[in-house]
């Protein structure tokens, strides 16, 4: 009988033997389960089913629309519509950017652009000043 820890580390070894074959077709993920190393023991059937009850990945999808970027890359997400800085310095962004019109969206990008650059400088001098206060207490306590 095989314990948890064992079924476990079978389970992931064949997920990463999976993973690695990238785009590979439905036989080449099926190879790499058959292919897995597992336990020379007793419990060899209940590797197998463990092996076969674990859920294989979804074709990857051919619409070429998603963008991808490789290590080292970056990516814009200027169509995403700008980023909103609250006053508590959390950000977020703007619901319905898709559908404004171009004139909105310039119109919302400016001021939204304005206020964040006001609201940094208020949190920035917030930190500031927390950070003073701080020091001047440690220096206190000395």
């Amino acid at each position: 009988m095989l314990s948890k820890y064992q079924i476990f580390v079978v389970v992931v070894v064949v997920v990463v033997a999976v993973m690695s074959t990238g785009t590979a077709s439905s036989t080449d993920r099926k190879a790499a389960f058959a292919t897995a190393s597992t336990p020379k023991d007793s419990g060899k059937n209940e590797i197998d089913e463990a092996v076969k009850e674990v859920p294989l990945l979804p074709e990857s999808d051919p619409n070429k629309d998603i963008p991808t970027i490789k290590l080292g890359e970056t990516i814009k997400f200027e169509e995403m519509g700008p980023v909103i800085i609250n006053l508590d310095g959390s950000t977020r962004r703007i619901d319905n950017w898709d559908e404004m019109t171009d004139k909105e969206r310039e119109v919302a990008w400016r001021r939204i652009s304005k206020r964040n650059e006001e609201r940094r400088k208020m949190l920035l001098e917030k930190m500031e000043k927390e950070s003073e206060e701080k020091s001047s207490a440690r220096n206190d306590d000395l």
